[in-house]
């Protein structure tokens, strides 16, 4: 229930915890404009198995064609996740989906880590729906955010 400040290297590598995004730098958090524009670049700026929601931006945001890169920022709200597989977008309120992050990890070298539709979760895992469920009703009580 904090919010989350954008920390910034310095180009000494000196931390600047509580600095602000630059109009030159490539500092800040990060966030599209809309949900088909990260969907668009998902694959060249987003982790795999990612989720994708609303968020509040304030304090220094520059702006940018489309997105923004703020100093602060709090969650709202989620409703598509991303399968890291198949990159299939999953609504998080209507289709099934697993959670692997936390769940699954098979050796030091090799986990599941993300989400995961319902067609790579059976043909690749088997892991269980339910659990990935409560999951994500801890992230929903945890940050106070709805699932939209």
């Amino acid at each position: 229930m904090q919010r989350f400040e954008v920390n910034c290297v310095s180009p000494r590598g000196a931390n600047q915890q509580g600095s602000h995004p630059e109009a030159d730098s490539q500092c800040g958090i990060y966030a599209y404009k809309t949900s088909h524009h990260a969907l668009e670049n998902i694959d060249r700026f987003c982790y795999r198995g990612t989720l994708v929601g609303k968020v509040h931006l304030w304090g220094i945001i520059q702006e940018h064609k489309y997105g923004y890169r703020a100093q602060f920022a709090y969650p709202v709200s989620l409703n598509i996740g991303v399968c890291c597989i198949c990159k299939q977008t999953i609504n998080l309120k209507s289709e099934p989906f697993t959670i692997g992050w936390t769940y699954y990890h098979f050796t030091d070298d090799f986990s599941v880590n993300g989400m995961l539709c319902d067609v790579c979760n059976e043909k690749y895992y088997s892991l269980d729906f339910a659990y990935s469920y409560a999951e994500l009703a801890q992230l929903k009580d945890r940050y106070g955010i709805e699932i939209e």
